[in-house]
Order: C-alpha cells, then structure tokens, then sequence
C-alpha cells in the first residue's frame, strides 16, 4: 500500500509543479486586485458540481469577477442592489448575467459574442442563494475581503496545522454551512432568510466537528495553499490584511509542507469510483467499512500507516485520481498503467523531453529528468487486482 500511495504523492506534486497542469479563471479583466481573485475563486467553487468544470471556470468565472469587481469596489451599495442585476430570475428559472466588456476569446469559443454573458450551474438557484449569502457575510464581518475573514479566524501562538483548521471551519460558515436545496419558485423567500441569517451571522468555529464531504471546500483551500497561481497572491492578500506571519503560508515553507496533511481529499465521482477502489485499494484494506466513501478510507489508511513509520503521502494527495482514473481506469488501459502492465513501452527516458508517463495517466505536462524520477523504476506494476 505504502508503494501505491507514493506514487500518487509523486503525481501529486508533478500536478502542482506547472500551472499549464491546472484550468485558469476567465477573469473578466487582468487588473483585479488579489483579494478579489480569491473571492473570485472561492465563488466559482460554489458552483462546481456535476458539471464540466472548464465551463465554469471559463464562463461562471468571467461573471463571478465582474460581480466581485462590483462588489468591491461599492462598498456604500446595498449587497442585495449589487447582486441583483447578476441574478436574472425568470419564472422559475434562474441564470447569472454579466455585461460582456469586450471581446474575450475563451467566451468566442462557447459562441458567446453578444453584449451580454449567461451562466447556469447544475444547482443554481442554491448556487446563487450561497454567493448572496457569502457576499453578504463578508459584508458584515470584514470589509468585504475575504482575506480579513480568514484572518479572523486565525488564533495566534498555535500550530499552522491548528490554523489551517480554523479557515476550513471559518470558511465552511461562511458559505456551507447554510447549503440546501432551493427552486426557483422559493428563491426570493430564501433569499429573505438569508437575510435574516447574514444579520444573526457570528463566526463560531468547532475545530472538532468532522468535514468530510465538503469537496468544494477542501478543493478551494487545497488551491490556496498548493497552486502555483493561487498560492502567491492568497499570501500577498492575507499580508494586505494584516495577518500576522503570512509567509508562513508560502506554498515552499517547509512549515506548510509538514501542515498539508490535515487536508481531507475533496471526494468525487472518480476517487469513489468502485473500479478504482475495489481493484487498487480494496485487497490492502482490513476492516473496511461499507459506509465510508474514499476521503474517509483514505484517511485512516493513512492513520494507520503513520503508526507504524513514515510517508511521504498524504490524504489530499489521492486528488489526482480526478485526473487519473478517466484516463486510465475508464478507459481500461491497463497495457500501460503504472499499476497495470507497467510503463515499460512508453517511458523513454530522454532528459528534457515531455514526460509521456504522467501525460498519459494524467495529462499533465512535465519534463522528464531521468535521474531525479520516481516513476522509472516501475515499482508498482501489477499492484491493481482488476480482473482480466
């Protein structure tokens, strides 16, 4: 098991090492500020259920901006006259909408051309109903910055480990803790509640209450903290709003790197993919309960590995099954799986040359550097018990 998990920690950091490895925002200008490109982000997350994930950073994410770009920048507006143009309610139906500034080629290639952009998540008038409620929150509490949130929650003198559970915990209040499903014919009556809540609000964290399944969540944090593109500028905005040792968050701080395993893995349809669980994990696990989804197995796999030495493997790490299983378990390409037959037939070796290994398991770009590489050795292969 120890083998298998090391693996995915190798892909794991091979995800993180290129920003090309990561779909970027479709912001809908280049100038916003980095407090707004955080909020931006933990927006479009909201929205990222059952749905391809490339529409929603691409075509959510340009009127997420625009909104949070608003947002800011009309601190003396009402939140509820601020969102309201980006609500269109019709009937039943909701939609967000944003003016289209100017010509934006990642929209041209959705058709998108007009003088107005339209978005719908897969849950949208909950989706909505959250980003009104969150918006509303940061109003309240911390000068609409969602870094002066965060900062809130940070208690001097403890562990990063400890902080970094008192943010998943502040942030879980800040949006998931209201979740529920809505229909468009009840929107306005929920959104009067919510204004009833927003009012209420007081930031309350219980360290010891359990998150597990709150994918949205841990995906947001993880990029915070490991993304080559987010990571910088969550530092440069906590450091904007005061935080005491924000270069304590760097993504290379060795404090933060030891800290990483307190992060849950953001379960999905591919981690808990019986064809991933059964045949890779499933012959490794004593005392499986039938119950627990991944993000909870995988943690006491890891619980129990650590009792009994080290890992370079944590929980989180397991993400890039997001990646991996479409591509490989799927697709059944066992003949060159890492796991499978081996990569013997495809891995050449050639310094400075694409990796053609993790580009095939997992469409991530890296040059191959043959004497600083984890994968040649092919220990892992015929790890997977899938039958023939």
């Amino acid at each position: 098991m120890s083998s298998i998990l090391e693996i995915f920690s190798i892909l794991d950091n091979i995800r993180w090492n290129e920003e090309s490895n990561y779909n970027l925002i479709n912001y809908f200008k280049d100038d916003l500020t980095d407090d707004e490109k955080i909020l931006t982000h933990w927006l479009c997350y909201i929205m990222d259920r059952q749905m391809s994930f490339e529409r929603i950073w691409d075509i959510g994410g340009y009127i997420i901006s625009h909104l949070v770009h608003t947002y800011t920048k009309n601190s003396n507006k009402n939140v509820n006259d601020i969102i309201k143009p980006y609500i269109k309610l019709e009937g039943n139906t909701v939609r967000l909408k944003s003016p289209l500034v100017k010509p934006n080629i990642k929209l041209e290639r959705y058709g998108i051309t007009g003088d107005s952009v339209f978005f719908a998540s897969r849950y949208i008038p909950e989706d909505s109903l959250l980003i009104y409620r969150t918006l509303g929150i940061l109003d309240k509490i911390a000068d609409r910055s969602i870094a002066r949130f965060i900062c809130l929650a940070l208690k001097e003198r403890v562990s990063i480990e400890k902080n970094i559970k008192q943010i998943t915990h502040a942030l879980y209040q800040l949006t998931y803790a209201a979740g529920g499903p809505v229909s468009g014919a009840k929107f306005e009556q929920r959104r009067e509640e919510i204004d009833r809540e927003v009012a209420d609000f007081k930031l309350e964290l219980d360290t010891k209450r359990s998150l597990f399944k709150k994918k949205r969540l841990w995906c947001s944090l993880r990029d915070y903290l490991k993304s080559p593109e987010f990571n910088p500028i969550f530092v440069t905005s906590l450091e904007k709003a005061n935080c005491p040792n924000p270069e304590r968050w760097k993504r290379d701080s060795a404090e933060l790197k030891s800290a990483l395993k307190v992060l849950e893995l953001p379960g999905d349809v591919w981690n808990n993919a019986k064809i991933f669980r059964e045949c890779l994990f499933k012959p490794y696990i004593s005392n499986e309960r039938k119950t627990w989804d991944m993000p909870r197995t995988i943690r006491e796999i890891y619980k129990s590995i650590t009792q009994t030495g080290t890992t370079c493997f944590y929980p989180e790490q397991l993400d890039v099954s997001f990646d991996f299983v479409p591509r490989m378990c799927q697709n059944t390409m066992c003949s060159t799986c890492l796991f499978g037959d081996g990569i013997k037939q495809i891995c050449h070796k050639n310094k400075d040359l694409i990796c053609p290994v993790v580009l095939h398991s997992c469409g991530y770009i890296q040059r191959c550097d043959p004497s600083h590489c984890g994968l040649k050795k092919d220990t892992v292969k015929g790890f997977c018990n899938r039958p023939n």
